[in-house]
């Protein structure tokens, strides 16, 4: 008689927080472990169920068919388990509000201002959850994303403009090596993220397509793009909303004058499916989420 599989529960958690985020060390840092621990967890789960879920490229890894297959089994699973004391708390007269959000706005932008939100509603008790596309939202009553999504049974309303700006901080842009003009980046570091704009499309709106770049710094997130900024690394092309904290402060200043601004752009949606009423916590949080924001 053979042995069923059962493999620990933190490999399946070390397994899908990789699978969401995209890589073993997003997922270390939100399990509090180290990559290699997160690794290991996977490797066990893979020789457990007898399949690669993983394709592995050096530092890059991307989904598998089989580990497609098991990461919406086991997302739905964990999601389940998530939300299991949910009606025990509404039996308590308490209410449970289950946010997800873009990872980069989620501790950018939500966090820093979520104490205002629980001052006003101390009856509801929020739950966050880093998300950053749509096959997300799962049983989560609010979602914020990225662009209007597409999904039916979705009700999407936008709630954030950006102006995404050139940025860096106050002593790389007046030393050594002063940053005055557009051309003055060949002699810095460009720090790209995933953004929706990128360097080379802002260069080319600016007239500079045929500009070469020195040097070049690849991130995967726009907090860690801002957080090498703020450090002096080199310049970002980077949301005026995501680094607002940072602007207020004076960390990071415009090198450029207004003419080499964009204008304003739709950024962020908020997202409920047709199955979650919009009252109660809900919508207390959405139209918070519009007072914050100055949307209506």
């Amino acid at each position: 008689m053979s042995t069923i599989p059962r493999p620990s529960l933190n490999a399946i958690r070390a397994f899908e927080a990789a699978a969401r985020l995209g890589g073993f060390k997003a997922a270390a840092d939100e399990l509090h472990v180290t990559p290699s621990a997160v690794s290991h967890q996977i490797a066990n789960l893979e020789r457990e169920i007898g399949v690669s879920l993983f394709h592995r490229r050096g530092r890059h890894i991307s989904l598998s068919a089989p580990g497609e297959l098991y990461w919406r089994r086991v997302h739905d699973a964990l999601s389940t388990l998530m939300h299991a004391a949910d009606g025990i708390a509404d039996a308590t007269g308490q209410s449970v509000l289950s946010v997800v959000a873009a990872s980069s706005f989620a501790a950018k932008w939500l966090m820093p201002r979520l104490d205002r939100f629980l001052r006003d509603y101390a009856d509801v008790r929020v739950r966050v959850e880093p998300a950053d596309n749509l096959q997300h939202l799962g049983d989560a009553d609010v979602g914020i994303f990225y662009g209007n999504p597409a999904g039916r049974d979705l009700v999407a309303r936008q709630v954030i403009n950006e102006r995404v700006l050139v940025l860096c901080a106050p002593g790389l842009k007046d030393g050594e090596t002063p940053l005055d003009t557009p051309g003055d980046l060949a002699r810095h570091v460009l720090i790209h993220a995933r953004n929706h704009l990128s360097w080379p499309d802002w260069l080319m709106q600016k007239g500079l397509g045929d500009f070469a770049a020195g040097r070049e710094l690849f991130v995967e997130r726009s907090t860690l793009a801002i957080d090498a900024a703020v450090r002096g690394v080199g310049v970002i092309l980077e949301s005026d909303l995501l680094a607002a904290d940072e602007i207020r402060d004076g960390r990071l200043v415009e090198p450029f004058d207004a003419r080499f601004r964009l204008p304003p752009t739709p950024a962020y949606y908020v997202v409920t499916s047709d199955r979650v009423q919009a009252d109660g916590p809900a919508l207390a949080f959405i139209d918070w989420l519009a007072r914050e924001t100055g949307t209506t």
